[in-house]
Parts: structure tokens; C-alpha cells; sequence
């Protein structure tokens, strides 16, 4: 039977930023890998296939994300990984955790046992999470210094590449401005809710007044604490979201508190905030942010006068 180091379980939506990054820097570390995609071909039986795959794997790495706590398969194949580990007394299940604090935080939540484990977060460094894999199997050499080394091969991740500039289309920006955007709506769903089931105090309320605008109000004891409108485009730029709070006309987008303008660093799309807000953190000022950072960013703003 073809034993592989690891197995990884994770929703599909972070197949394309995580996964398959993460299994080619697995391969070039001399890492073995059960990969859905690789491993299902046309008309197999997929239950088939999960189950010989988790059974001829090592460990199994546990993407987890906002996307995978909605998603059942993910769900079955990590709930097979603790079976499995609970009835052998063997460590099984490594999870990473992908997404925001307030993500994490739900994350944790939804899975109490995680709490049990050492997890590694996200944070695109795939480095870091092959020489902790390398560690766990006991592969190779790790040298701080000089990097990886399995059966005397240097791992192909250390080589220091150029970055070469990009450039980035009109059309380019339209569709990540449009993804980001939707990203900070369903943030604010769910921060909404999270905020609304931690204190009985706290009422909360999601407007979408059309695709491109929404109103997001926080009310404690029945009165309003605080009321953001958010949307697509702002007076000073098409290519930006803008964020006003406190008294607003719905219909009249002409003033803003804060302005994220698209923009890249020749390398990747982001956002530059307008800087008007003095809660900003210091490191988000001198460097673009991307769209989960945006989220992030607006909702701290939102709620920083909150308590």
C-alpha cells in the first residue's frame, strides 16, 4: 500500500490560496501527500477514496476556516481524523487556522477541542509550516540557518526570487474591488451576530440597502451606540469603499469618515486607508491592506467607541 506522510482535509474554497501552495511546497520538501484533487479521478466512489486516504496517511493537516465550519465533508473527514486518533492514542489531527481574530475566535468556539491542541495559524509563511511538518516526521536536517534539508537535497523555497512588477488592469481592480467588498459585508453579518449573542444588552442591525451600499447599526438597551453606512465607491474615487458613520443621508454619498482606495505595491492589489482615523494601527498607515485587513479595519472603526 502507497503510505503517505500526510492527508489534507479542508473546504474548497481554500483550495486555490492555501492548499495547493501548501502541497507544492510539501513536494518539494520530499513531503508525501494525500491531495482530493490529485487523488479522485472521474467515477470514483469519493467515500471510497477519503477512507483509504486517511487510513495510508500519517497525520492529517486540518485547514480551518470560516468556510470549512459551513461545509459537511471537511467536517466528516476531520471528525474520522479524531476517531481515529482517540482510538489509537497517537497524535493524528494538525490543524491550521486560516482568517482574522474574530474568525479564530469563532473557530475555537465552534471546535472546543482544538483548545487541547497546538495549532499553527495562517499566515501564508509555508516555511514555517514545513519545518514544523519536517520536525513531526523527523525528516532530514532542519538548520536554522541554512534552511531545510532533506536526504541532502536543499528544499526549492529558500531560493530568494526578484519581484518582478505587475500591472494591474482596470478590470483587474473592478473584480477585486467587487470581491472585497462582499467580504466586508459577510464580516460584518457575522460580526454583527457574534456581537448581538455575546451581550444581552446589545441589539444589532444589517441593512442592505442595495448590492453596493449597506447600514449596519449597534443598539445597547434599546438605543443606538453606533450606525455605519459602507459602500462601493466614494466622492473622491470610483475604485474605493467608503465608510461614514454617526448622522448620514442614505441617499447622499458625497462626505465620508474614511476612504479605502484600491491600489498595489507592484506586486499585489490592496488597500491604502485614508488615514483619518487615529485608532488606525500604526503598521496598517505604512503599508497596504488586503480585503479581510479592510474588514477588519472598518469594523474596528465601527466599534471603537463601543463600552
Amino acid at each position: 500500500m502507497d503510505n503517505r506522510d500526510i492527508f489534507i482535509c479542508h473546504a474548497s474554497k481554500d483550495k486555490e490560496e492555501i492548499v495547493r501552495p501548501m502541497v507544492e511546497a510539501f513536494s518539494q520538501a520530499g513531503i508525501t501527500c494525500w491531495y482530493d484533487e490529485a487523488e479522485i479521478k472521474w467515477g470514483d466512489s469519493i467515500p471510497d477514496k477519503i477512507n483509504k486516504g486517511l487510513k495510508i496517511s500519517r497525520y492529517v493537516i486540518v485547514v480551518f476556516s470560516s468556510t470549512f465550519i459551513e461545509k459537511e465533508w471537511p467536517k466528516k473527514e476531520f471528525n474520522a481524523a479524531l476517531n481515529i486518533e482517540a482510538s489509537s492514542g497517537e497524535v493524528k489531527v494538525l490543524p491550521l487556522i486560516v482568517g482574522s481574530e474574530m474568525e479564530k475566535k469563532q473557530i475555537l468556539n465552534e471546535y472546543p477541542l482544538l483548545n487541547d491542541k497546538r495549532y499553527l495559524p495562517w499566515d501564508g509563511d509555508l516555511r514555517k509550516i514545513v519545518e514544523a511538518l519536517l520536525l513531526r516526521l523527523k525528516k532530514g536536517d532542519v538548520d536554522s540557518l541554512t534552511g531545510y534539508k532533506t536526504s541532502g537535497k536543499n528544499v526549492g523555497l529558500r531560493i530568494p526570487l526578484p519581484k518582478l512588477k505587475r500591472k494591474f488592469t482596470q478590470r483587474d481592480k473592478d473584480l477585486f474591488l467587487r470581491k472585497a467588498f462582499n467580504e466586508v459585508k459577510t464580516y460584518f453579518k457575522r460580526a454583527l451576530t457574534e456581537l448581538e449573542s455575546s451581550y444581552q444588552e446589545v441589539q444589532t442591525d444589517f441593512m442592505e440597502v442595495n448590492n453596493l451600499k449597506f447600514i449596519a447599526t449597534i443598539y445597547i438597551r434599546g438605543e443606538i451606540s453606533s450606525r455605519c453606512k459602507i459602500w462601493l465607491g466614494g466622492p473622491m474615487s470610483s475604485d474605493s469603499i467608503a465608510y461614514q458613520s454617526g448622522l448620514f443621508n442614505l441617499d447622499s454619498d458625497n462626505s465620508y469618515n474614511d476612504l479605502l482606495q484600491v491600489t498595489n505595491n507592484e506586486q499585489r492589489l490592496g488597500f491604502d486607508p485614508s488615514s483619518m482615523w487615529f485608532g488606525m494601527p500604526r503598521n496598517s498607515r505604512e503599508e497596504i491592506i488586503d480585503s479581510k485587513q479592510a474588514a477588519e479595519h472598518l469594523w474596528r472603526r465601527f466599534t471603537d467607541n463601543l463600552g
